[in-house]
């Protein structure tokens, strides 16, 4: 499986503390984030999960696992995310390191430690706050961003990243012009730099996506859930649809990502109806791992298999990205199962497992 989306990890030891891999952030979050962890079912299970391939028996306390793992993981840490990484079936990682360019060097020394390839997409909006901030004008931004994706791709990224979502929302309008851009920078003085801005977003958005076009590049958009920076009622993918019929929005290649959570279906539905979108599955299966099979199955009702991908977003602990992609390849074997009781050919359901977690991967991503 080629995890489709994922985060950094350190590349050296650190302690697992699975309660910091959480949506709660802000004020006083710490707290409750050692409060809640014990209760959630994605603690448990991959705690769970994690002493059973350490050989554990499943009976055992949290702390005898903790121990075993911090044993094999202080003893090599290398040698234990290899581990992890070859039992969960992980061939390669795109990773979004959160930052405009993070350079071929850092994924180099990420392939080197896991054994396999490592590719890397620019992330576009740090670039776009930072200008903001400092009062740069609207063309000034513009142009900052075109330098932005050209570098990247100089250094090898695969694709480019945008959390509009988490900004001022996937409701892009796509004939924003420079001068509701500079007059927006203005305006919006008053709000958060993260909210400011929305013409001027909107217009960075629609340039990402024709310089992609321009560069074969895809660009991934957050959509759905997230941590509690974001609105929901600003992520529903189906606010993208003025954009994805727009030229721009039809001439590069979009992958929307984490299943869009709780708006599979509308998801699928733009999968199926516009030719260059394409359906990801991540993040909700670290956070409700229960009911990935579920929603991967709404995926693969209504959209074809060659538009459908899926990853990890694992962050911040390389059991994240282990566990996410377990969880998605046990959703499947479910999914497999009820494809084949409805009818589908055992061929058919292979070649779905085949496109979902490697083939369209490297299609999407020209990774050969």
């Amino acid at each position: 499986m080629i995890d489709d989306h994922a985060h950094p990890f350190p590349l050296s030891h650190l302690p697992l503390d699975l309660a910091e891999v959480s949506l709660d952030v802000g004020d006083g979050a710490a707290e409750r984030r050692r409060g809640a962890g014990p209760g959630r079912v994605f603690q448990e299970l991959c705690l769970r999960r994690l002493g059973a391939l350490l050989g554990i028996p499943s009976d055992a306390g949290d702390s005898e696992v903790v121990t075993a793992r911090e044993a094999a993981a202080t003893a090599d840490w290398g040698a234990y995310v290899r581990r992890l990484f070859d039992h969960a079936g992980i061939t390669g990682m795109v990773l979004d390191f959160g930052v405009p360019v993070a350079g071929g060097g850092e994924a180099g020394e990420y392939a080197a430690l896991i054994g396999r390839p490592v590719w890397w997409l620019a992330r576009i909006d740090p670039l776009v706050d930072q200008l903001v901030a400092e009062g740069t004008g609207a063309r000034a931004v513009l142009d900052g961003v075109s330098r932005l994706m050209e570098d990247a791709v100089a250094h090898g990224a695969v694709g480019f990243k945008t959390i509009v979502a988490y900004r001022t929302g996937l409701g892009v309008d796509p004939t924003a012009t420079v001068a509701s851009a500079e007059a927006s920078l203005t305006r919006d003085r008053d709000l958060p730099v993260r909210r400011r801005a929305k013409p001027l977003r909107d217009l960075v958005v629609r340039t990402v996506l024709e310089h992609a076009a321009d560069m074969d590049r895809p660009v991934q958009f957050h959509t759905g859930f997230g941590d509690a920076e974001i609105r929901l009622s600003d992520a529903s993918p189906l606010l993208l649809d003025e954009l994805l019929t727009s030229p721009a929005g039809q001439a590069a290649t979009v992958v929307l990502i984490h299943g869009a959570h709780p708006f599979e279906e509308e998801l699928a539905h733009l999968a199926t109806v516009r030719p260059n979108v394409y359906a990801e599955l991540s993040l909700s299966n670290l956070f409700a791992p229960l009911g990935t099979a579920d929603r991967l199955l709404r995926l693969v009702d209504l959209a074809p298999r060659h538009k459908l991908l899926a990853g990890s977003d694992g962050h911040g602990q390389p059991e994240t990205h282990w566990f996410g992609c377990a969880v998605a390849q046990d959703a499947f074997e479910d999914v497999a199962r009820r494809l084949e009781a409805a009818g589908a050919r055992r061929g058919f359901v292979e070649a779905t497992r085949r496109a979902l977690f490697e083939e369209n991967a490297r299609a999407v991503y020209s990774l050969g």
